[in-house]
C-alpha cells in the first residue's frame, strides 16, 4: 500500500507557515532574489545571468572530482555560480518561496535528463513495472525548525509536476538518522565521514521502496557525498536502481581551476513530456526528455 497523506493545511507547523509567508508577501515589496532589486521576483540582469549558468544544451551528466564511491549518475541543469547560486540560497535559508517555480522547473529538467538517460529506467517504464520515486534529500530537524519546512520537498513536488502517476511520483522517502555537523567548510573527505550512515529509509516506506527505481533529487552538487549517502542507503532498503538529479553544480576545468561556459538558452519539449514555464521571469525551462551525455562535466 502507497502511504498517503490527508493532513489539511493548518493541521501541522508546515502548513501554518505556508500562509503566514503569504499573508506577509502581500505586505512586502517583493524584491529581486539575486540582488535585491525592488519589484521584481529576478531583475533582468540577474535573469540574465541565471540563464547564463545553464548549461547550453540542456541539463547533462556531471561528476565531482574525485569521484566519491557509490556516487550514481547526476545530471544538473547548470553551474552554482552568481545569481542562479544567489537564488538557491535565498529560496533556501532566506524564504524565498516565491522561487519555487523557478528552481522546480529546473529540477525537472534536470529530473528529466536523469530519467531518460538511465536504460534501466526507460525499460521499467515500456514494461510498466511501476512508477520512478522521486526522493528529496531530507533535511535534519535542525534546519526544519529554523526554515519552518523542508524547502527541497516543495522542488521535488514542483519537479514531478506533469507526470502521470504510473510514471514518477514524490516519495518523501528518506530521514536523517543521526546529527550531523554543517557541511560548509568541510573537504570531500570530512564530508564523506560526517554524512556516512547518516540516512535511512522511512518504515513506512520500505515495502515502496523495495524493487524500485529511485531518483534522488538535491539543489546543488558539491562533492557528492550526500548523493552518496542518499543511494546508499536506498539500496541499503531494496531499490534496484538509483540515479540522482541536481539543480546546478559546482564546477571547474580538467586542471582544478573554477572556469565558465558559454551559454544560451534554446530549448525544445521533446514528445509526451508537458512544458513548464514558471511565471514572472523569462527563462525558458521544459520538462523533456534529453539524452545522456558521454563525456559528464567535471565539477568540483
Amino acid at each position: 500500500m502507497w502511504p498517503m497523506s490527508r493532513e489539511r493545511p493548518w493541521s501541522s507547523p508546515v502548513g501554518a507557515v505556508d500562509a503566514l509567508r503569504a499573508l506577509t508577501d502581500l505586505a512586502l515589496p517583493v524584491g529581486c532574489a539575486a540582488c535585491g532589486r525592488p519589484d521584481h521576483l529576478l531583475c533582468p540582469a540577474c535573469e540574465a545571468d541565471v540563464a547564463a549558468s545553464l548549461w547550453p544544451s540542456g541539463p547533462r551528466a556531471v561528476r565531482p572530482r574525485p569521484v566519491p564511491r557509490g556516487l550514481p549518475p547526476v545530471h544538473s541543469a547548470g553551474r552554482y555560480a552568481g545569481s542562479l547560486a544567489a537564488v538557491v540560497t535565498a529560496y533556501k535559508d532566506d524564504g524565498r518561496r516565491d522561487c519555487t517555480g523557478l528552481l522546480g522547473g529546473l529540477l525537472a529538467g534536470s529530473l528529466d535528463a536523469a530519467v531518460v538517460g538511465c536504460p534501466e529506467v526507460v525499460a521499467r517504464w515500456r514494461r510498466g513495472d511501476g512508477p520512478v520515486l522521486v526522493v528529496p534529500v531530507p533535511s535534519s530537524a535542525a534546519a526544519r525548525r529554523r526554515r519552518g519546512d523542508a524547502p527541497l520537498r516543495a522542488l521535488a513536488e514542483r519537479a514531478v509536476t506533469g507526470f502521470d502517476p504510473t510514471e514518477a511520483v514524490l516519495a518523501d522517502a528518506l530521514r536523517a538518522r543521526r546529527r550531523v555537523a554543517d557541511q560548509a567548510g568541510l573537504g570531500a573527505r570530512e564530508r564523506a565521514v560526517n554524512l556516512e550512515h547518516a540516512m535511512a529509509v522511512r518504515p513506512r516506506w520500505g515495502a515502496v521502496v523495495d524493487g524500485a527505481a529511485c531518483v534522488v533529487v538535491d539543489d546543488v552538487l558539491t562533492t557528492g557525498s550526500t548523493l552518496v549517502e542518499a543511494a546508499r542507503a536506498l539500496r541499503a532498503a531494496g531499490a534496484t536502481v538509483v540515479v540522482a538529479a541536481t539543480i546546478c553544480a559546482t564546477q571547474r576545468r580538467s586542471g582544478g581551476r573554477t572556469g565558465s561556459l558559454s551559454h544560451g538558452l534554446e530549448r525544445h519539449p521533446g514528445p509526451g513530456f508537458p512544458v513548464h514555464e514558471p511565471p514572472e521571469h523569462g527563462i525558458q525551462v521544459a520538462h523533456h526528455g534529453l539524452r545522456a551525455n558521454a563525456e559528464p562535466i567535471l565539477v568540483s
